[in-house]
């Protein structure tokens, strides 16, 4: 599974050639993963008015003192033809203006800070899986709303590369 980079590279031209103007996204949620070579089996998502309740740490002591206006969390399975399972978990954290956004994926960006807990894993009729935020990435969509995006493999043999790229394209998912 060594061609993340070519994987990334091949599915993000597309994002691009889509949405010149920033991150746009396809009508479909799942079309950004055809060129990947990985197929969307399970998707659950959830929108909260509140990040506090849904954040740990240092994130969740800027999230008090600066509260974000929305939350959308998505916990979904992505699968290739080997049999091989990938979870990943997207949060969108918008927030009242670009200041808060900035700060907020400044300190998000951090590791050990803290995070946006994922959504659990029994929605998708699955154990809740612990993300180590080793396979993250992060993005800024419309200057104040952050996406977030972890990765971890559930069967198969992914390398660290390969979870980071699939990071990578998962910020480019279309908020819920």
């Amino acid at each position: 599974m060594g061609t993340g980079g070519v994987v990334t590279a091949a599915v993000l031209a597309g994002a691009v050639a889509a949405g010149a103007g920033g991150l746009a996204a396809p009508a479909d949620p799942d079309e950004i993963w055809r060129d990947s070579g990985l197929r969307v089996v399970d998707r659950a998502e959830r929108a909260d008015n509140e990040c506090v309740p849904h954040s740990f740490g240092q994130v969740q002591q800027l999230l008090t003192a600066t509260p974000c206006v929305a939350l959308d969390r998505a916990l979904f399975t992505l699968t290739d033809d080997r049999g091989g399972t990938i979870v990943v978990s997207v949060a969108w954290v918008e927030f009242g203006d670009a200041d808060a956004a900035r700060e907020f994926k400044r300190v998000e960006d951090v590791h050990g800070t803290g995070d946006i807990a994922p959504l659990p894993g029994s929605l998708l009729l699955m154990p809740d899986v612990p993300f180590t935020a080793h396979h993250y990435d992060s993005d800024t969509l419309d200057g104040t709303t952050v996406v977030v995006a972890e990765t971890e493999t559930v069967a198969g043999g992914f390398t660290a590369e390969y979870l980071d790229d699939v990071a990578a394209i998962a910020v480019r998912t279309p908020r819920p």
